[in-house]
């Protein structure tokens, strides 16, 4: 926290005031950076919707400013509970709330088969380029969104006529 405060021209004070704890902040400063990143549009379309939440993820994987925070963090949760938590809580769980939103949407406009099972099309899309990421080192692309949209999750989530 006294990093943090001297960064931010204040004082721990201040900082415990409005956070009390360092997971509460590292859960917001996540949150923030991912909420900022990653889109949670309403195109109309739950394909569109999912394209713009893949491709934000997408660019913040393979940006050279944040890829190298994104991993340094996924290592750095291996060690740090409070840490692991802040970003289970804020960034997934944001993410994971946010996707089941827009497969509701989907399935109240017809576009998705009612019987969808959230709790993994939510994930479907989105690990597809986490695997790739932290595992594979293949590469994370446009085409790739295109495919993992088009190929994967559209087919086991779309309505059946």
């Amino acid at each position: 926290m006294e990093a943090v405060a001297a960064a931010a021209g204040t004082s721990k004070p201040v900082l415990y005031r409005r956070w009390p704890d360092r997971a509460s902040l590292l859960r917001d400063v996540l949150l923030h950076v991912a909420t900022g990143s990653i889109p949670a549009p309403d195109t109309g379309s739950y394909r569109d919707d999912l394209l713009a939440v893949l491709r934000g993820w997408a660019a913040t994987l393979t940006d050279p400013a944040t890829a190298p925070v994104v991993a340094a963090t996924v290592a750095a949760m291996q060690q740090d509970p409070e840490l692991r938590t802040a970003f289970r809580e804020g960034v997934i769980g944001w993410r994971k709330a946010e996707m089941a939103r827009l497969i509701r949407r989907g399935i109240g406009r017809g576009e998705l088969r009612p019987d969808v099972p959230v709790e993994f099309a939510r994930e479907l899309g989105q690990s597809v380029l986490w695997h790739r990421f932290l595992i594979t080192g293949d590469p994370i692309d446009d085409e790739v969104v295109l495919r993992i949209t088009d190929e994967i999750v559209m087919p086991f989530v779309a309505a059946r006529p």
